[in-house]
């Protein structure tokens, strides 16, 4: 099964182009090839990305050998204004010390005490959704932060605050777009 992904654009676009497909968003802004790889480096004038698609290698990188894959430098003072000193922008002890704090939320039975409120997050999103055509990008970020309040609080997320939440991610990525 190929899982979902967005829709890629060619391998061969000009910067000018590639610029525009970059601020509009990021993950589309990349060529075909980035998704069917096991792992592929990608590069611009202005930086370089890999897209990682084999769980094995992923598990390597996240757990086996997280200090020989720092995070960017670049993208962590990007985002450390959003957020902060997390466990998402964090490299060697910080990191492990966030990884020791949180990983017992995904070991053993965890998942499955936890799939039900993701699974319901999921339904709630689903309902949320109207025919035709529609602004999807808001209505996954209601559905991420439902999965984040249902797990950590086991409540769900009031309409007002995901939108709350992703006008505010919004203005932050007006802000720092290049």
């Amino acid at each position: 099964m190929i899982p979902p992904k967005p829709a890629a654009r060619p391998d061969k676009v000009s910067l000018w182009r590639y610029l525009k497909l970059f601020r509009r968003d990021i993950l589309s802004a990349q060529p075909a090839r980035l998704y069917r790889a096991w792992m592929a480096e990608f590069r611009t004038p202005f930086f370089r990305s890999y897209m990682c698609n084999d769980p094995a290698l992923i598990r390597l990188v996240l757990n086996g050998r997280p200090d020989d894959f720092p995070k960017s430098d670049r993208i962590r003072e990007g985002l450390k204004p959003l957020l902060g000193a997390s466990v998402f922008l964090t490299n060697g002890p910080q990191w492990k010390q966030q990884r020791r704090i949180i990983d017992p939320a995904f070991e053993g039975g965890r998942i499955r005490e936890t799939f039900p409120a993701m699974a319901a997050a999921g339904q709630a999103a689903a309902a949320r959704l109207q025919p035709g055509v529609q602004e999807i990008e808001p209505e996954m970020s209601h559905a991420a932060a439902d999965v984040i309040f249902r797990t950590l609080f086991s409540i769900p997320i009031e309409h007002e605050i995901a939108a709350e939440v992703f006008d505010q991610f919004q203005a932050y990525q007006r802000e720092h777009r290049c």
